[in-house]
This record gives structure tokens, C-alpha cells and sequence, in this order.
């Protein structure tokens, strides 16, 4: 056997070579790996994975050193839940206006949807103690491509044409969001644990409630949606204010407050068929989904 002596800097620069020209697509770095020297292995190389056909797929992956690129070692995010705004289910070949196809990340971080031609929103849910990794600050092959939409998602837009009827470097980096993290709890959580509460009142829609008027109106069942309003909002609040991560559902607090001060104060007697609860239902949502651990927190345990 003859012995290899080219420099091992050489070696990875032939090796990025292959990645970035014809082994641009190959799945994961195997094969770049066995057409290089032994003296390259410790280089753990990243490369974009082909679409099976036309359409749009990508990677999600762990970016630990939040610098926005998938460097070698940072490891893909299996079952992460990603979702394409613009294509109907369960037939994504012809597409529909609005509608949502969830998919999760295979063991890869690989997702797919194969969509025709068009304009599309990819949005994948933060993954729990998770942020956003900076977007678009290199290399479109290997860095995140997502912004937080303040929703609970990370999302970005893809447009297919006849001419390029396939997008594979649509990916969506996250790296650790720097909260503690103790835990969301839902509204029968405090109710029943007064003793967590961080203060003695809170202030809803511009109205000042005591603990324990809070606490009342927490065990009240209604049909009036300004209760219902108040039972995810006050929970969503003390949980923020614990030192649960609160990128996902800050803008949705500020505007239920809004909502709050327009259509409130509790006891207001909003109907659930009224424009106010259409406007205010989907803040409602996204609050009880925080609290239930669902978003860019984890649930108490």
C-alpha cells in the first residue's frame, strides 16, 4: 500500500470541492468521505440533500454555535414539524390557496413537499428551548433560510418556476434560546398553585386585577370570550414572566392585550359568533398552545 503525503489542508479543500460541484446533492457526506484519503475523515463534512423530484425540500438541523450555517458536526433535528402554505392535502400536486400540509423531519433532518410551480410559505414550529438561527448569511447551500414569524414559527418563502421547478436549499437552522425554561403552565396549573404566581396583581386590557380576582375569574366557566380571553392571556403572561422563552408569543400577548382593552374588560359578554371573537380567537390559540408546551417552551412537568 503506498502511502498518502498530500497535505491535509489540501485534502479538505478538494473535499469541499466535491461538496460544493458534484457531490452537492448526494445524501449526507458518505460517498465524499470514501473518495478522499483517511487523513480527511476527521473533516465531517455538511451537503444539501436532493429532492426525489420537483419541488421544494431542505434540512433542519441544530446550530449550536448560533452563527446561522450548518457547520460540520452540528447535527439535523429529526420530527421536526414543517408545515407549506399554499398546497392542499393530502394531494400537494395540485395546489390550494391557505391550506397547510405538516410533514415531520426524517432521522436526516430532511423534509419534502412536491409541489408544482408557485409561491410558497415553508413554516417549521420552533422545536421546544429552540430559537431561529440568524438567516441567509452565506452560502444558501449550507446556511438557515427562516425568520421567526412571532407565532411559534420559523418561515420562508419559495418561489418555483417552469424553469426551476425544484428548491432543495430551503433550510431552517435552531440553536438554543438562552431561557431557563422552568416550564409553560396551563390556566388550571395557576390556578390551583397560587403560591407560583411572581406577583400579587396583573393587569389585563388596562384593567388591574388582584391575585386573587385573577384567580376567580380563572375558575370560571362562560360563554362570554372575554373570560376565555383572560383564562389563556393571564396564564401566557406569568409564564413569560417565570423565565419561559417569550419569542414566540410576545407580539401575540401585546396584541391580546389590545384586544382586551377594546372588547374587554372581562364580563363584557363578547359572543363567540361576533367579528370581535373572529379577530380574537386565533391570539387565543397561539396562547393556549404556549401555555400547553407547545411552542418555544416546554410544558411543566
Amino acid at each position: 500500500m503506498s502511502q498518502n503525503t498530500e497535505p491535509t489542508n489540501t485534502v479538505c479543500e478538494k473535499t469541499q470541492r466535491l461538496l460544493q460541484g458534484s457531490l452537492k446533492h448526494a445524501r449526507g457526506a458518505a460517498l465524499a468521505l470514501a473518495l478522499v484519503p483517511l487523513a480527511a475523515v476527521a473533516v465531517t463534512a455538511v451537503s444539501e440533500t436532493a429532492c426525489p423530484s420537483a419541488g421544494i425540500c431542505g434540512i433542519v438541523f441544530s446550530d449550536t454555535n448560533a452563527n446561522g450555517v450548518q457547520d460540520a458536526g452540528e447535527l439535523p433535528v429529526e420530527g421536526a414539524t414543517v408545515s407549506v402554505v399554499g398546497a392542499s392535502c393530502p394531494d400537494p400536486i395540485n395546489p390550494g390557496p391557505g391550506d397547510l400540509c405538516p410533514v415531520a423531519t426524517d432521522s436526516s433532518g430532511f423534509y419534502y413537499f412536491p409541489v408544482r410551480p408557485g409561491t410558497y410559505e415553508i413554516s417549521v414550529q420552533i422545536p421546544n428551548d429552540t430559537q431561529p438561527s440568524p438567516s441567509n448569511v452565506g452560502s444558501d447551500t449550507f446556511d438557515s433560510d427562516g425568520v421567526s414569524d412571532g407565532k411559534g414559527n420559523s418561515v420562508a418563502t419559495v418561489t418555483l418556476t417552469p424553469d426551476s421547478a425544484t428548491s432543495s436549499t430551503t433550510d431552517f437552522g435552531f440553536s438554543t434560546s438562552g431561557f431557563t425554561n422552568p416550564g409553560t403552565g396551563t390556566p388550571g396549573y395557576w390556578k390551583n398553585h397560587p403560591e407560583a404566581w411572581p406577583v400579587q396583581e396583573i393587569t389585563i386590557g388596562g384593567v388591574t386585577y388582584t391575585k386573587a380576582a385573577a384567580l376567580d375569574l380563572l375558575g370560571r366557566t362562560s360563554k362570554d370570550k372575554t373570560v376565555t380571553m383572560f383564562s389563556s392571556l393571564v396564564p401566557a403572561i406569568l409564564n413569560t414572566w417565570i423565565g419561559n422563552d417569550s419569542s414566540c408569543v410576545s407580539s401575540t400577548i401585546t396584541l391580546a392585550q389590545d384586544w382586551m382593552l377594546k372588547y374587554g374588560p372581562v364580563g363584557s359578554n363578547v359572543a363567540a359568533s361576533s367579528y370581535a371573537w373572529k379577530l380574537g380567537e386565533p391570539l387565543h390559540r397561539t396562547m393556549d398552545n404556549y401555555n400547553n408546551g407547545m411552542l418555544c417552551a416546554p410544558n411543566r412537568e
